[in-house]
């Protein structure tokens, strides 16, 4: 073996060593980051973190079912109690995913469908959302749906626990203003604009700016089509 040789085979490796590091660290420092998009994305989690699901983006829910809660029979007023506590949930998690920067159906997808306050799965109607597709007509019912049914178990869970008046008034104070919320939030992300409710001010003719100049049109039209 000549010794002469060596330190040119080491030189020779060390370039090569270096272009290998250099081809990776330039990998890493210009591959896209991508955000993770998974429950708790945005809001906190969905479910496993208190009552209802999705609480964190409405506090008037878990502050219902606070004052509810340990004040009404396991047995005969658990289904009552369950049953809100979903409605409550649907609204939270649809004002979660509405409101989610990430534009997916995230939250709702975990929610049960319940025939006693559904007209359609919750998921649905925030799929329908999302793409602008559902009719305001439809929007209307199903939420009317929702706080129909919530007032009535809220009278009958009430009534169960021999709440004072000012505690069944605050109750239904906090659920109106949490529906009332989630209402205006689907209002504004489901439905497309309607123009002919704008004021007369909100919407005003277009002139190019290449008319500016031009006479102003008499409504006479000689029918010449421009050809010779």
């Amino acid at each position: 073996m000549d010794l002469s040789t060596v330190p040119f085979k080491m030189i020779i490796n060390f370039v090569i060593l270096a272009i290998i590091v250099g081809i990776v660290v330039y990998v890493m420092f210009n591959t896209p980051k991508y955000k993770r998009v998974d429950e708790g994305f945005y809001g906190g989690v969905a479910r496993g973190s208190g009552h209802p699901d999705c609480l964190r983006t409405l506090p008037e829910g878990s502050q219902i079912l606070d004052i509810l809660n340990g004040r009404v029979g396991m047995e005969e007023g658990s289904s009552d109690y369950a049953e809100l506590q979903l409605i409550l949930s649907k609204l939270a998690c649809l004002k979660k995913d509405l409101l989610s920067p990430s534009g997916i159906v995230d939250a709702t997808r975990y929610q049960a469908f319940e025939t006693a306050h559904d007209r359609e799965s919750v998921a649905e109607v925030c799929a329908t959302c999302l793409n602008q597709t559902i009719a305001p007509r439809d929007l209307d019912i199903i939420f009317a749906t929702w706080r129909d049914r919530a007032n009535i178990l809220i009278k009958k869970l009430c009534t169960e626990a021999r709440l004072k008046e000012a505690e069944v008034e605050k109750i239904e104070m906090l659920f109106k203003s949490a529906w009332s919320d989630v209402y205006d939030v689907s209002k504004s992300r489901c439905l497309k604009t309607q123009f002919s409710q704008q004021k007369p001010d909100d919407v005003g003719a277009f002139e190019p700016p290449t008319l500016k100049d031009a006479r102003q049109y008499d409504g006479y039209y000689s029918g010449w089509s421009g050809a010779v």
